[in-house]
């Protein structure tokens, strides 16, 4: 008996290291036979690098407006109006008090004589400020809150409002929030039109996948003929259909990289122009990841797609 178990094991494992080898000729086999045929190769892979890089592209710029709608969303202000009566005294106590609140991340109090200067050199209107009897600007509190989501804001700004003292609480993120209403759309389209193009990188793969099927269609015959199983034909179109989603992922990779380079340029200007240091974000290293998989999945399903329909068809008669 321990003699039959020595025997067998050596078989499966000369089978297990047959069946990984023969992978590994196939895959070696179905990247030479897409370097053979040029032309095929690299207009399949300019179309696939092509469709997959507009996605791409939709993404990571969703993705930057993203980023600058949260600067903005983190830095929402809310401006406080005192009442007109209401002295300097009175005034800076209650910014102290706003100061205490457990809301409040900082305060920046704005007396109104100096409201008053500030709009005096400003606006160009101060001949016609200077005939005024009265100031009829109020002392003014910008309250910077913690929370930088919107519905917290909001209920500070209602507790702020129910102060006596306070005329006016201000929270302008209308705007701000369509803005974010824009964004979930572009984002919703983004996912339907990937899917769009998704459908359309199979039906590429699976199109080249079913002209080389029939190209070497004689061949397939012989093959079975001598007996080799639906699988083992089977292969080197899988893997042929996974080189050519590799390297249209890679092509659209290289194509959205090279157009935000382009932008570079001119951001650096508008950089400069606007004392700002707005940058753009490109593919990280997990983004890049994920769409070499996609991309490569997207091939070998497309050419397992292509096979499953067309090998069965293909009968030594």
């Amino acid at each position: 008996m321990a003699t039959n178990i020595r025997r067998h094991k050596p078989a499966v494992t000369n089978a297990i290291s047959a069946y990984f080898l023969h992978h590994l000729q196939s895959l070696v086999f179905s990247l030479g036979k897409i370097y053979q045929a040029p032309a095929t190769t690299i207009m399949t892979v300019a179309v696939i690098g092509i469709t997959l890089s507009l996605p791409g592209g939709f993404y990571l710029f969703l993705k930057n407006i993203d980023a600058m709608a949260g600067d903005l969303r983190s830095s929402s202000q809310v401006s406080l109006y005192l009442d007109l009566d209401l002295d300097d005294k009175r005034a800076r106590a209650l910014a102290q008090d706003i100061r205490s609140m457990r809301q409040v991340e900082s305060i920046r109090f704005i007396p109104r004589d100096h409201s008053l200067e500030e709009f005096r050199q400003n606006s160009g209107f101060g001949k016609s400020i200077d005939t005024l009897s009265s100031n009829p600007l109020p002392h003014t509190i910008v309250v910077e809150p913690v929370a930088a989501d919107t519905f917290e804001i909001r209920n500070l700004v209602k507790k702020l409002q129910s102060i006596p003292e306070i005329a006016i609480a201000k929270l302008d993120t209308e705007w701000l929030e369509r803005l974010y209403t824009i964004i979930e759309i572009a984002k919703r389209s983004v996912t339907i039109i990937t899917i769009l193009f998704a459908c359309a990188v199979l039906l590429i793969i699976g199109n080249t996948i079913r002209l080389d099927i029939q190209n070497r269609y004689q061949e397939i015959i012989v093959t079975k003929l001598i007996g080799a199983t639906d699988a083992f034909i089977r292969r080197p179109f899988l893997y042929g259909g996974l080189w050519y989603g590799l390297l249209g992922g890679l092509l659209s990779w290289l194509i959205v990289e090279i157009g935000y380079l382009a932008i570079s340029g001119p951001l650096a200007r508008l950089n400069l122009l606007y004392q700002s240091e707005m940058a753009l974000i490109t593919f990280s290293f997990h983004d890049f990841i994920i769409l070499i998989t996609s991309s490569t999945l997207l091939g070998l399903t497309g050419s397992w797609i292509a096979v499953a329909r067309h090998l069965n068809q293909i009968e030594p008669s």
